[in-house]
């Protein structure tokens, strides 16, 4: 019985990688597949509330603008790294999202909250 709290963490690291992996994409199932950990719920509600948010508001502006939604998927992209590592170095709870973290922490809490 020694080796299941091991195995409960890396199953958890695990998720938490891949919620982050593809983008908004894999933020949205985990927020089901990982629903019966806090942690992995709050981290694949955060990919989907920022990077998913990103995404979204570069797609629209490259409509119109192409060079500032080129530089809004810059940004994505560089907060993606940012969660990989922090995913990669996990050792439980939240990943911040730094910069933005007290301006996303409440949309991703009630996203994570609303998956039951």
């Amino acid at each position: 019985m020694g080796g299941q709290p091991g195995t409960a963490a890396s199953s958890s690291k695990t998720n938490v990688i891949l919620a982050y992996l593809l983008w908004w994409v894999t933020g949205i199932i985990f927020l089901f597949v990982g629903k019966n950990d806090p942690d992995v719920k709050w981290n694949a509600a955060q990919s989907v509330v920022v990077l998913g948010g990103l995404w979204l508001i570069a797609s629209i502006v490259s409509i119109v603008l192409l060079p500032l939604g080129g530089l809004i998927y810059l940004v994505g992209f560089v907060y993606w790294v940012i969660f990989l590592v922090g995913a990669f170095n996990y050792h439980g709870g939240h990943i911040a999202a730094p910069g933005i973290g007290q301006f996303t922490n409440q949309l991703t809490d009630g996203l994570a909250n609303a998956v039951k």
